[in-house]
């Protein structure tokens, strides 16, 4: 039977109109698919047009005389987060010995959904995902910048460690169950016929006691589960520990890392080698400016950063520093259409639907169906960087025949005006019961807004949105009152270029030689995302993080 005749499956036509947003490049004939930092700074450069930024500038080695300890095992990991979890229990597994260094007081990532191919719990659910048309999204996201076998390493192992996971998870009391089809979709995306590669795990008691207040359920889960299997795997962490400096002799093989405090060095051997899970460097303003330019030109209001301040890329500039290559300039990004200025993070599914946007004159700029990344990229090219998402009292009504979500987190309240009522009282949401009342409320020119408006009834009294394309079904007049407007920005969630690996996790110099010794996954590992994060693959990116953990664990035993 063909992928096109699987009635059981998603075949590649499904697929991609599944996944698509309406508006094909005809040329080519693919589609598109979708679904704070307060300082100024002139516009960007390139690297190539740039000074040599200082983290560049290599330390000198930290001497002898400055090491207090030394710790010997097997396999040292750099970052007790997800990737790094994995990589310490999978190598412990294989009979290694393990020590884990952690800059925080604790095991420390987040995540609700995370992604798969061909897990048991999708075969269960009669759910069978193309592999092919799956990384070839990715790739078609990253414009090719990624390499293809690396995006492959995940479809075709990500199913075996999803159940590798999920089968700890069980024995320690949290219960996964997949992420039901209505419950995927991203802005961008039509639910009929779109597939689910994410699961999540509801916690177990012990979870929710162990986990940090505030911790949301699934990430609850996923985090015991990894932290018990590590410790129970006799994995031995070493928290408030940051890695300082790998270790390695004349252009020859890493041997260790040196961590811990300054006038308090550890140095920690890895006989097999040392394996790179220190997260992203979206908290490293040098870093991040260098190589992604957008995020200089952020206004204040509109950009809030929401992975705390431990991810300074301290992976990246050690990798770096002993011959490391690192992803090709620019790095892609994971923008979300996320933060309202003065409540960082609070966008609700509502104010996120694609309802008409329009920039600080009154002029609509864009299709409001696209995926966040786009968005957030069309509304960095507007004046004064303003966007406001438009609405009027058919709310309740139009919404869900949108058939979308926009965060998965945040669907309790799609359906509560008495959210509404908060937002409006705290001024995250302007309300009038005149088109020319919010004009004034939104500080926008009125003449130009009410022309706005003026065309965008008219288009979805036509069905048709000759301006921009967006898809009829989110296409609805603004002409009931009560009108509503509120206030989007972009959140820039991590930063997604790293190291580059080979298919063994082996981390790579300049030459494309591998360096011995030396491995690296999760968001300090590159050569996977290019241009753009790819959001209608729900989890695709915690996905990576598991696979990654887990076959680097296993190549660092085998091959050392």
């Amino acid at each position: 039977m063909s992928n096109e005749e699987n009635k059981n499956g998603v075949s590649r036509r499904a697929f991609i109109k599944g996944a698509a947003v309406g508006t094909v490049v005809l040329a080519s004939g693919s589609t598109l698919i979708g679904c704070g930092s307060n300082e100024e700074t002139p516009p960007a450069e390139t690297p190539a047009a740039s000074s040599t930024p200082s983290f560049l500038n290599k330390p000198d080695p930290i001497p002898d005389s400055a090491i207090k300890q030394t710790v010997t095992a097997d396999v040292v990991v750099i970052g007790a987060g997800m990737s790094g979890l994995c990589a310490a229990m999978a190598a412990a597994e294989e009979g290694a010995k393990v020590a884990i260094l952690e800059k925080t007081e604790r095991v420390n990532f987040r995540g609700n959904d995370y992604g798969a191919i061909g897990s048991k719990m999708q075969k269960q659910i009669n759910n069978e995902i193309n592999k092919m048309d799956a990384v070839q999204e990715i790739m078609r996201y990253s414009a090719y910048k990624g390499n293809q076998r690396i995006v492959s390493l995940w479809a075709d192992n990500s199913g075996a460690v999803a159940d590798w996971i999920m089968s700890k998870a069980e024995g320690y009391g949290c219960t996964p169950k997949p992420v039901p089809l209505n419950e995927t979709v991203t802005p961008g995306t039509v639910i009929k016929g779109y597939p689910t590669l994410s699961f999540r795990m509801d916690p177990s008691e012990a979870a929710v006691a162990d986990a940090p207040t505030g911790t949301d359920p699934w990430t609850a889960s996923m985090r015991y589960a990894l932290k018990k299997g590590c410790e129970d795997a006799g994995v031995e962490f070493y928290y408030e520990t940051p890695a300082v400096q790998l270790v390695r002799e004349d252009q020859g093989r890493v041997t260790a890392v040196i961590g811990g405090l300054e006038g308090a060095y550890t140095k920690f051997v890895g006989n097999k080698g040392i394996i790179v899970c220190s997260g992203d460097y979206n908290a490293n303003q040098e870093m991040r400016e260098y190589y992604i330019p957008s995020t200089k030109y952020m206004h204040a209001n509109m950009y809030e950063m929401v992975t705390g301040p431990c991810n300074t890329g301290d992976g990246h500039l050690m990798g770096m520093w002993v011959g490391a290559a690192i992803d090709e300039f620019p790095h892609a990004p994971m923008y979300f259409d996320f933060a309202v200025p003065g409540a960082p993070i609070l966008a609700d599914a509502l104010m996120r639907q694609p309802w008409l946007s329009v920039n600080v004159r009154g002029e609509r700029y864009c299709n409001e169906e696209l995926p966040y990344a786009y968005l957030s990229n069309a509304q960095r090219q507007q004046p004064e960087l303003g966007r406001w998402t438009i609405w009027d009292a058919k709310w309740v009504e139009e919404a869900p025949s949108f058939k979308l979500v926009a965060c998965k987190d945040m669907r309790t309240n799609f359906h509560n005006p008495e959210n509404v009522k908060a937002y409006i009282e705290k001024d995250y949401i302007r309300s009038a019961e005149t088109l020319e009342e919010l004009a004034s409320k939104i500080e926008v020119p009125k003449d130009a807004f009410l022309k706005t408006v003026a065309r965008y009834n008219e288009l979805a009294q036509q069905g048709v949105d000759l301006d921009f394309g967006k898809r009829a079904d989110c296409l609805t007049t603004i002409e009931k009152p009560t009108f509503y407007a509120a206030p989007l920005g972009t959140a820039l969630l991590v930063t997604l270029g790293g190291l580059q690996i080979n298919e063994q996790l082996q981390v790579l110099d300049e030459e494309k030689n591998v360096i011995p010794g030396l491995y690296a996954a999760g968001n300090a590992s590159g050569s996977y995302y290019g241009n753009d994060y790819c959001v209608n693959l729900p989890g695709n990116s915690h996905g990576r993080a598991f696979t990654f953990g887990y076959l680097a664990g296993k190549n660092i035993v085998q091959l050392g």
